[in-house]
């Protein structure tokens, strides 16, 4: 009687399982579509009618954005420990609980001063229930494709700016006040069954970073000298190590320069548009049209960190960005704003991933919500300085042209800075001796 030839190799190559870590990058993908949807580019279709309802100003509204920051600086660090030790997931169940809540408040607010209570429980739930723990997830799931997997998810906040244009009309057709009810309730409906997919480490499931085969791997590394030495062994700094080296000082006053700019489009690009003399519904679109772009920025500045190195592509970033700034600030038609939207949208989508990425790449996944977290108090010295500086500067001014220009000029820095980037040796501890008695 024959026996099938195949039968001990299939054994030991079992249908091999689709690896989880897609399914986990789907799902924080759409989660920080989420995000930008409502918050990080839907909430600027928010700020005219505020304005006008509310009857203050812009500066009096960009201080609101710009003291979350702050607030988001100092809680950062708590909630990337709370990260590294709950798991993502038991983190964006708190989010989704404080963000819903917090628009429903925000549909009731009659002042200033009650906007000015409400916001900070909006910008803690987002905080919590998006970017950070989705990326952590990511950056543990994946490490050969750590650039390009952070693009895609990273993209899922451009590809929710795309719809800032459905906000906007939303908000035209059924006043603010509705239309943020209705995205508390999708905050819900939406939020906590996508989170229930985000698992922490593949270890904990069974699988290794970027789905790899453990034999496979361990055959890859037998008979050779490097698979036991230097060129396998992995980074992970502890966050008081990262705070020691010159790498984590260094990228994160890259990233707090580049958000100064970021801070300062996001929130006034559709009041300055209109300014220009362009629609309120067409300024929108020309923001959806920018995130689109920035959706490609992210998934091809990924790919090209991981092919060529982070540090070229980043220094481009920085270049068009400020080149994209330039055009917004001097804007006066519709086709001004386009080559704006190609140009800044680009250069802010392809930085991020890098930015991310180059944290995991340099300190290792196990404490990086920790680390990211305690860049989080010189990052938001951009954000912070942004939205506020172009809302005194409108005030006093009436225009954003000279505010954004300098902005512009000083994000060219951060293009200097990278040069300056240098990867940490990795550190050596001493190996805990036995106890003699």
């Amino acid at each position: 009687m024959a026996v099938p030839l195949t039968t001990s190799s299939e054994e030991g190559s079992k249908k091999r399982r689709f690896f989880y870590g897609w399914w986990l990058l789907g799902a924080g993908t759409l989660l920080l579509a989420m995000q930008g949807a409502f918050m990080v580019y839907g909430f600027t279709a928010f700020f005219v009618p505020l304005a006008a309802t509310l009857g203050t100003s812009r500066g009096a509204l960009s201080l609101a954005f710009s003291f979350t920051r702050l607030e988001s600086a100092l809680l950062g660090p708590l909630g990337g420990y709370m990260i590294d030790h709950l798991g993502p997931r038991t983190m964006m169940y708190l989010g989704f609980t404080m963000l819903g809540i917090g628009f429903f408040l925000f549909s009731r607010v009659e002042s200033l001063m009650g906007f000015y209570l409400v916001f900070p429980l909006i910008a803690l739930g987002t905080s919590w229930s998006g970017f950070l723990p989705v990326v952590t997830a990511v950056n543990h799931w994946f490490s050969r494709r750590r650039g390009l997997a952070t693009g895609i998810s990273s993209a899922g906040v451009n590809i929710g700016g795309v719809l800032v244009a459905v906000v906007a009309i939303t908000i035209s057709t059924y006043g603010w006040r509705t239309t943020a009810v209705a995205i508390a309730a999708l905050a819900w409906l939406l939020g906590f069954p996508l989170a229930t997919m985000i698992r922490h480490k593949p270890q904990q499931y069974g699988y290794l970073p970027d789905g790899d085969d453990p034999e496979e791997l361990a055959a890859s590394s037998d008979g050779s000298e490097d698979g036991d030495g230097a060129a396998q062994e992995a980074p992970d700094f502890t966050a008081w190590e990262a705070l020691k080296t010159p790498a984590f000082w260094v990228i994160s006053a890259c990233h707090s320069l580049s958000i100064l700019v970021i801070g300062m489009v996001t929130i006034h690009e559709i009041p300055l548009l209109v300014d220009a003399g362009i629609s309120f519904e067409t300024a929108a679109a020309v923001l959806a049209f920018m995130t689109g772009v920035a959706v490609v920025g992210r998934v091809a500045g990924g790919y090209l960190g991981d092919r060529l190195g982070m540090k070229p592509v980043l220094v481009t970033c920085f270049f068009l960005m400020s080149a994209g700034v330039i055009v917004l600030a001097t804007s006066r038609t519709v086709s001004q704003a386009m080559v704006f939207a190609v140009l800044y949208g680009l250069g802010y989508g392809a930085r991020a991933p890098i930015l991310i990425a180059l944290r995991g790449e340099y300190f290792g996944p196990r404490n990086f919500a920790t680390i990211m977290g305690l860049s989080q108090p010189i990052m938001m010295l951009g954000s912070f300085f942004g939205p506020i500086a172009a809302g005194i500067a409108y005030d006093v001014q009436g225009s954003y042209v000279m505010v954004f220009t300098v902005v512009a000029l000083i994000n060219l820095i951060g293009a200097a800075l990278v040069f300056f980037i240098k990867k940490p040796a990795i550190p050596q501890r001493k190996e805990a001796s036995p106890a003699s008695s």
